[in-house]
């Protein structure tokens, strides 16, 4: 309402069917003597005389409640232009409470959702503004708006002056603080996002679970920021559009967000290998942080809506790369190492992960951004977004990250990078994920599949892609033989990898490595193997055999999640004593360690 009231051809109302509303439905209000006395109950009234009546300028924009409608002449539908705008739930519902409890029907979803199908029956379906887009790009998502609407754009429709307005309602004082301490649609209101709803009391859950489908429905219809240098092959914003939308280390530690004792009893683990997890209720309920490559939003999206198109390279072809990270004491740890890994493995492909300017702000596409090789998303700006969905999670510890980028969206089944639709899609999925106490201390069964890794002139083995197959056809005849995980060897028959993680051996005193020429360099394989030249403990990266890991005196492997876990068998044959032996565990406690201290440096700034 502030930024249409800017314009020099439009005045504006605010809310004026309340009393009518009021008066219908009885619904209590701290004001509503105020309401009754400042304002026409009598809806056909209102309609004649103040919405379709004379005015001294062209345009009226008129703000309404879509609760309010209950009861008004159903002639106004297709006598006037109606845009919904739309705000997160949890923000709707966080800020209904400060003032009245809220009610399904006080949050106005399903009367907004009724008002859309009314409309849209009528083949007038309205354009849909997202409160969220209006933050984060206020001149493309007014741009989009004024488009749909068919009047120009106006700049002055971006700021206004703070303070209370002449036509704010006699309501104001008790909704409008927020909005009168503003001058414009400053990045400080997505406060009002669903960050917010980590805060919200258990009692007032169920009703934010009862307003996502509808919000996630209407969400499905918004304009798009008008960016012209996004290809919109999917056709035009808005209407009938469909948007696409005591502490242990990270090895496997209690975790003090738990709450656990070291001696309680733990949750129920899923078993799954080397990343068998303690089962966690909260990851039911995580927000997925997610980029769209053809509208450059960013959202925080509820893990049952959390969804990316059949059409996606990821989906399609396995085409893209990926990071698994650790969250400990709130800091992403090794982020610069994994950021790096990151981009050379998708500079390799010849993905560029963003098509933004760096000079630019974050939601500014460059011209011509949709050629491979454009200049990408800075790893801080990357960051950032990491952060952002594990603060919006409330996490602190014990948290585990795969950050995903694909090359982005396909407008059909097609291998050439070329063919794709604007910029490469990002999904940040961060869960409440911890190694089993007795998985931590008894080990893995390992079984040596017929699978081997490839050179890197097949796949280059040090790609974190999303194309796994090999990897997965490894892990099948592991599995199938009753082990945990599979050992993989190279072409000439050496120790290579495992499937998901690295393979280390300790034979007298002497930590072995397998060669990396054949396996992903992991990030914590080589921080256990810089922790052994610290502290003086003898390793090598060298080729080696079965026959010597059968006879090793320890093994184990190495892995984001991980950590570190003892292996007790390979292919039948007990290493070592069976359990978990001292080298491991004096590593483990080193690597735990190094993880307080690089949690200890906080959120440091990222070098590109």
């Amino acid at each position: 309402m502030y930024s249409f009231a800017q314009r020099s051809d439009c005045q504006v109302l605010d809310e004026p069917l309340y009393a009518h509303f009021l008066r219908l439905t009885g619904a209590e209000r701290p004001y509503t003597e105020l309401v009754m006395q400042s304002q026409e109950p009598d809806s056909s009234r209102v309609v004649a005389q103040q919405l379709l009546g004379p005015r001294d300028k062209p345009l009226l924009y008129a703000k309404h409640m879509a609760k309010h409608r209950i009861g008004v002449d159903r002639s106004l539908l297709r006598r006037a232009r109606h845009v919904l705008l739309v705000r997160d739930p949890a923000a709707v519902i966080s800020s209904f409470a400060e003032v009245l409890e809220p009610t399904l029907t006080e949050t106005c979803y399903p009367a907004l959702m009724e008002l859309y199908s009314e409309l849209r029956a009528l083949g007038r379906p309205p354009p849909v503004v997202l409160s969220d887009d209006l933050v984060r790009d206020p001149e493309g998502t007014l741009r989009a708006l004024c488009a749909a609407l068919g009047i120009e754009f106006q700049p002055q429709m971006l700021s206004w002056p703070a303070g209370p307005k002449p036509y704010d309602g006699v309501w104001a004082p008790w909704w409008y603080a927020g909005s009168h301490k503003s001058t414009g649609f400053e990045a400080a209101q997505q406060q009002l996002s669903p960050r917010k709803e980590r805060r919200l009391p258990g009692h007032l859950q169920p009703l934010l679970e009862e307003c996502r489908p509808l919000y996630a429905l209407l969400r499905r219809h918004a304009l798009r920021p008008l960016r012209p240098a996004v290809p919109r092959p999917l056709g035009h914003a808005g209407g009938t559009e469909r948007q696409q939308a005591g502490q242990q280390g990270p090895q496997g530690g209690q975790q003090a967000e738990s709450g656990r004792s070291p001696d309680a009893a733990e949750p129920p683990a899923m078993q799954c290998g080397s990343l068998a997890y303690l089962e966690d209720s909260r990851n039911e309920d995580v927000l997925v942080g997610m980029r769209d490559g053809v509208t450059g939003r960013f959202d925080l999206v509820w893990r049952p809506e959390a969804k990316v198109s059949v059409f996606d390279s990821g989906f399609m072809l396995g085409d893209g790369v990926w990071e698994g990270i650790r969250l400990h004491r709130g800091v992403l740890l090794f982020l610069q190492d994994h950021l790096d890994r990151l981009y050379e493995g998708a500079k390799a492909i010849d993905l560029d992960i963003g098509g933004y300017h760096r000079s630019q702000p974050f939601n500014s596409l460059q011209q011509g951004s949709a050629a491979v090789g454009a200049v990408g998303l800075s790893k801080q700006q990357l960051a950032e977004l990491v952060y952002r969905t594990v603060d919006a999670n409330g996490m602190q510890d014990g948290v585990h990250i795969r950050l995903m980028v694909s090359r982005g969206l396909k407008p059909t089944p097609h291998q050439n990078p070329a063919i794709t639709i604007g910029q490469p899609t990002i999904a940040i999925v961060a869960l409440h994920k911890e190694v089993p106490r007795q998985h931590n201390e008894r080990g893995l069964k390992l079984f040596t599949s017929h699978v081997r890794r490839g050179s890197p002139d097949v796949q280059d083995p040090a790609w974190n892609s999303h194309s796994k197959l090999n990897c997965i056809s490894a892990c099948i005849q592991a599995l199938k033989a009753g082990a945990d995980e599979a050992l993989m060897l190279d072409p000439q028959g050496f120790l290579a990898t495992c499937n998901s993680t690295n393979f280390f051996a300790v034979r007298k005193g002497e930590v072995w490595a397998p060669h990396p020429k054949h396996q992903m360099n992991g990030i914590t394989r080589q921080k256990v193997l810089a922790l052994c030249r610290r502290e003086g403990i003898p390793c090598r990266e060298l080729d080696f055999t079965l026959t010597q890991v059968y006879s090793a005196d320890e093994a184990f492997v190495t892995g984001t999640f991980a950590g570190q876990i003892p292996v007790r068998e390979v292919d039948g044959r007990t290493i070592g004593t069976g359990r978990r032996g001292p080298m491991v565990t004096r590593l483990q406690q080193l690597y735990a360690a190094l993880c307080d201290e690089e949690a200890a440096r906080g959120r440091a700034p990222l070098a590109d």
